[in-house]
């Protein structure tokens, strides 16, 4: 990354370098040029003013500075000189033959450069009124303006490679540093392994894109390391659910085994517990299949219209078999539709009237009911049991989680019924509600949105039969 920065950068000092040497190149060649075209034009006037050649054309002929003019007669010979002595004091043939064109105008400038100067030179002719003619040789050296260009060109070389050297060096420690926090972030993350998800990224005083980067990636962490100790809590917690009913059947099998043959009591107590525990394991499988099903997304729903009043007066009739000298009333029940899914809705409303009868004593009451209020549809399960103490209610929807063991050690439980009311209720667009008084009872109430008419609760046409996994 530093070579590529460093080559950009040395690629544009390089071009700025061949633009100023070539922009004062050209204007060196240019003010050449015009400095001969000025001179030879101001002599021309001066002669044709004056009217003869003689020493103070080289005076008075307003020649444009550093340009020097030599006179030579028809046959070539010198006649006048404003400079010092030349190599070439009198013009041959071939250049007399040269100072005039076919159309009988001056060529251009021409240049003429050897090893050691570079001069322009601009060659014209001027007939006196008794037609001599004359050749006017304007020349313009440009051998100090070169070498300042050369000198001028080897500075700008070097101060680019200078450039480029301090561009290398300067970038490579600023990148090194730049860099720093992003290896000891990523060496921080080569380092996180399973047993050492508490592992962070530290974080410096200053408030920049990294730091930014980093709490972010904190923030990542935090959700993976409580994602994994959920994990491991439900997979301890699942264990020790099934390692209890396990352990009561062994011993059961073991008492029979040992006293049980000939002993109907024993027998009897033993099918009876063995029952009840393979009843309890078989409840416990089937809800943890459902966590590991709506985990994966394998969880089929389908949702349709339900008539509220109907569905709570199914579930109302389902329990009386099974109230066990419990009173079930069914209190208030409003009818309004809602749109949810039918064998979700009845296995949440399950749960609550399950927990209901298990805390409620022989004698007492549950109820059930059902209010629309303005555009919800709230169904409640009301039991008269013991009570949530207040500090465990905001945790009793979390997996696994029992009140206390006076309050489980009679009725057993898995802890997990409630964690599906909530998972069922987010996915029936539904908010979950409970309140409870330590020794009068607990309301449990799921709160639906009025399905109106041709729209689901999300505001869409939703077909019938619609299926959501």
């Amino acid at each position: 990354m530093v070579l590529l920065y460093s080559s950009i950068v040395s690629f544009i000092l390089l071009l700025v370098a061949i633009i100023t040497v070539t922009g004062i190149h050209l204007f060196i060649n240019e003010s050449a040029r015009s400095s001969l075209y000025a001179s030879a034009e101001a002599t021309e006037a001066y002669l044709n003013a004056y009217g003869r050649m003689d020493p103070s054309v080289l005076t008075h002929a307003n020649l444009q500075p550093f340009v020097k003019l030599q006179i030579y007669d028809q046959s070539g010979k010198l006649l006048l000189d404003n400079g010092p002595a030349h190599l070439m004091r009198n013009l041959s043939d071939r250049y007399i033959d040269d100072t005039i064109t076919g159309d009988g105008s001056p060529p251009l400038p021409s240049v003429v450069q050897n090893q050691d100067a570079k001069r322009f030179i601009y060659y014209q002719t001027w007939k006196n009124p008794q037609g001599q003619t004359f050749y006017l040789r304007f020349e313009r050296d440009t051998t100090k303006e070169n070498e300042f260009l050369e000198l001028l060109s080897e500075y700008l070389v070097v101060s680019i490679l200078i450039c480029i050297a301090l561009t290398t060096i300067s970038g490579t420690y600023l990148m090194k540093r730049a860099l720093a926090p992003i290896e000891r972030i990523k060496e921080t993350l080569k380092g996180i392994e399973v047993p050492q998800l508490g592992k962070r990224i530290s974080l410096s005083g200053r408030q920049n894109e990294l730091s930014s980067l980093a709490v972010t990636i904190n923030q990542a962490l935090d959700r993976i390391e409580a994602g994994y100790n959920r994990q491991q809590r439900f997979i301890n917690d699942a264990s020790h659910e099934l390692r209890t009913p396990l352990t009561v059947i062994m011993g059961y099998i073991d008492l029979l085994d040992r006293w049980g043959k000939n002993d109907p009591a024993i027998v009897n107590e033993s099918i009876d517990a063995i029952k009840s525990e393979t009843d309890y394991m078989r409840q416990l499988i089937e809800r943890l299949l459902f966590f590991a099903r709506s985990s994966n997304g394998t969880l089929q729903e389908h949702f349709e219209k339900i008539d509220s009043a109907e569905l709570l007066k199914d579930l109302y009739e389902k329990l009386l078999p099974v109230a066990d000298g419990r009173r079930i009333i069914l209190g208030e029940n409003e009818s309004a539709p809602i749109y949810a899914d039918p064998a979700s809705v009845k296995q949440m409303l399950r749960i609550f009237t399950d927990n209901a009868l298990k805390y409620t004593d022989p004698g007492n009451t549950v109820t059930l009911s059902c209010r629309v209020v303005k555009s919800t549809v709230s169904f409640s399960v009301r039991d008269t049991g013991i009570g949530i103490p207040e500090k465990d209610i905001p945790h009793v929807f979390d997996r696994f989680y029992r009140v206390d063991t006076s309050r489980t050690k009679d009725t057993g439980g898995s802890g997990l019924g409630l964690s599906i009311a909530r998972y069922i209720a987010r996915n029936n667009n539904a908010a979950l509600k409970l309140d409870s008084k330590l020794g009068e009872g607990t309301v449990v109430t799921a709160i639906f949105p009025v399905y109106e008419k041709d729209l689901s609760p999300a505001g869409e046409t939703p077909p019938s039969g619609n299926e959501r996994s």
